[in-house]
């Protein structure tokens, strides 16, 4: 893709006309073009971004803004550059933009297929000015309908290439904000419009409730409208795609100990240890022939360890294999490529017990007369995940292979309140680093913020930090405090977003467990009964290796529920003593301790056998940040 081109809506009372077939002075008017490379860009795949930053870059070239200095990639705008741009709940128009740029063509049979990986809320996407409708990848989905959500990929057919005719083809987007935008909250914080202005955000949906202003922070005046994730092309020779690889693992076992079991629940720490992993690898394969002729082939795949610093085929191979005889004849189909064992494989670690290695698998499919041919692949970890619930204590008890695990956390809503840094590797490497180096091993993703973006979780698969992601529900609009215990309006748009995220997010060995939502009504109100049930199922169908929990907290006065919230209350929010985690939650015990030590009565502060694992976060247990939000409320 070439630079982008940014246009302002023109408004159309009924046919909407792309900017390509508009007249010169109106386009001259409406558009201007982008220059600019993004810092951290490293491929094609970079996002343009929201609406607003697509008025600073405009307002940046022609100087009208009211420092010379402000550099809209890297700079938090001032108080005064804010209040220069309208909230969106008074014109919708000004965050409704065209992004357009031109596609160069492959040649030969190629065919391009465009995936947009983040558009709050929907994107109109036209290819040298036809209307493009996108393709699901989800087999026998009868509720398949887009009407909007900010965390739903959208995947388009650009068709065959045209290099004989053009060299290029151009791509028009445009992006309608959310529905339901809310009136934002007053500079003045009250207890009825802080926590995301008037609530009706959350009527939207999988959007950043936040946006609407929290007090912890301003409204975003666009709602982060706009193209906020990556946008990809990729090229496959003929009329087979391959999407989303899904590694599972099945069964692990120690290789050359004796004293573990095949069926022992509990492996061994030490980085030196190796195991047989078992895997089931299974693929998705989509067909773009309208004339669905059956295509024959076979698939081919290869396991490597990884590195970021050869390509995927350039490691040894542990293993590989071959399908034969493959018969692809439906638009649709998953692919169980088999049960695989990969020898000598290690074991996927947090930061604070081990090390973090990691795989990746490489699929190919090829037809019998080389006329087709795609491939996908994925990254992923080996590594166990499971919870259990204390019968004296009711506590959540998080198990990495097998271990429980004292989790160390803070809260994360993401890298920048404007999404600029969305596809920034680098800094998400750098600020997980910097928690990792402050003690954590876990970070609770807030349901009042994102669906964290493959380079969070890349990172967090690299520093060996555990996650915990939540859906887009707060008790502040979900009706707990405000707004309606029914929304968001379309339940079904919801859960198609809910759907794809686990579906996107599955390999990733950092992410340990789903939350429905921050501070709900875990057992009676929200989620709505049919959200919550079409939540788990997607979880259980396209995933089925990580827990669910509904709620962060229950709060005080209901009835506590371990398999619905992970604990009764929330806060407190301030600094604590080392011991005040243990005076609060009585019955808790920890790596920080022994058994011997806690019969003794023995501070964390004179702590023996520092070098176990897990004894290195006992000097930030005095942060108590686990998992709950560190700000106040108004």
């Amino acid at each position: 893709m070439k630079a982008w081109t940014i246009c302002e809506s023109v408004h159309q009372h009924k046919d909407i006309i792309p900017p390509s077939l508009w007249e010169l002075s109106v386009y001259q008017q409406k558009c201007f073009k982008r220059h600019d490379t993004p810092p951290f860009a490293t491929d094609a795949k970079t996002a343009p971004g929201t609406a607003l930053f697509q008025h600073w870059m405009r307002s940046s070239y022609q100087n009208e803004t009211s420092s010379s200095s402000w550099d809209p990639w890297n700079d938090f705008p001032s108080e005064n550059i804010m209040k220069s741009y309208p909230d969106i709940s008074d014109d919708r128009d000004f965050y409704t933009l065209w992004y357009t740029t031109h596609v160069e063509q492959k040649g030969g049979d190629h065919r391009g297929h465009l995936t947009l990986h983040g558009v709050n809320y929907q994107p109109l996407v036209y290819l040298d000015g036809q209307l493009l409708q996108p393709y699901t990848v989800f087999p026998s989905a009868h509720d398949d309908h887009d009407t909007g959500g900010m965390f739903l990929r959208r995947h388009y057919d650009l068709g065959l290439s045209k290099l004989k005719q053009t060299a290029s083809s151009l791509l028009e987007i445009l992006v309608l904000p959310p529905p339901f935008v809310g009136r934002p909250c007053k500079e003045a914080c009250t207890t009825n419009d802080c926590q995301g202005g008037d609530h009706n955000i959350a009527k939207s949906g999988a959007i950043m409730q936040c946006t609407a202003g929290w007090d912890w922070i301003s409204p975003t005046p666009d709602r982060n409208t706009g193209i906020w994730d990556e946008v990809e092309i990729e090229w496959s020779l003929g009329d087979i795609k391959l999407h989303d690889v899904w590694v599972k693992p099945s069964t692990i076992v120690v290789e050359n100990e004796s004293e573990y079991e095949e069926t022992s629940t509990r492996l061994p720490l030490g980085d030196d240890i190796t195991v047989s992993a078992w895997i089931d690898l299974r693929v998705t394969a989509t067909y773009h022939d309208s004339r669905n002729r059956p295509i024959d082939g076979e698939f081919s795949y290869w396991i490597t360890p990884y590195s970021s610093h050869s390509s995927t085929l350039g490691s040894s191979v542990l293993v590989s294999g071959k399908i034969d005889n493959v018969t692809i004849d439906k638009h649709l189909v998953d692919y169980h490529l088999g049960t695989i064992r990969i020898p000598k494989a290690k074991l996927w670690w947090p930061r604070t017990h081990g090390a973090q290695p990691l795989y990746t698998v490489e699929v190919l499919f090829r037809s019998s007369n080389n006329a087709h041919e795609s491939h996908a692949n994925t990254r992923f970890g080996i590594r166990t995940v499971s919870s259990e619930t204390g019968a004296s204590s009711k506590s959540f008890t998080l198990k990495i292979n097998g271990h429980p695990i004292f989790l160390a956390g803070g809260n994360w809503i993401t890298t920048d309140q404007f999404l600029r840094f969305s596809n920034s590797y680098q800094r998400y490497f750098n600020e997980l680093t910097l928690m990792a180096n402050a003690g954590f091993n876990s970070i609770r993703v807030w349901g009042g913020g994102i669906t964290e973006t493959r380079q969070f979780y890349d990172a967090a698969d690299e520093v060996g930090m555990l996650v915990y992601q939540e859906f887009w529900m707060t008790g502040d609009n979900n009706g707990r405090f405000g707004g309606d215990c029914d929304w968001p309006n379309d339940h079904v748009s919801y859960t198609n977003n809910v759907r794809d995220v686990v579906r996107k997010l599955r390999n990733h060995p950092s992410l340990t467990f789903f939350g429905g939502g921050n501070e709900l009504y875990p057992t009676n109100k929200s989620p709505p009964r049919d959200v919550d049930e079409h939540v788990r199922r997607h979880i259980g169908v396209y995933d089925g290796t990580r827990p669910y929990v509904t709620s962060s907290v229950t709060e005080v006065g209901d009835s506590f529920d371990p398999l619905e919230s992970l604990g009764p209350k929330d806060g407190p929010y301030g600094i604590l003593r080392e011991d005040d985690f243990f005076d609060r939650n009585p019955g808790f015990t920890s790596p920080l301790r022994t058994l011997e030590e806690l019969a003794h009565n023995v501070s964390t502060r004179d702590i023996k056998n520092k070098l176990a694992p897990g004894r290195n976060i006992g000097k930030t247990i005095g942060l108590q940040l686990f998992f709950f939000r560190a700000t106040r409320r108004c």
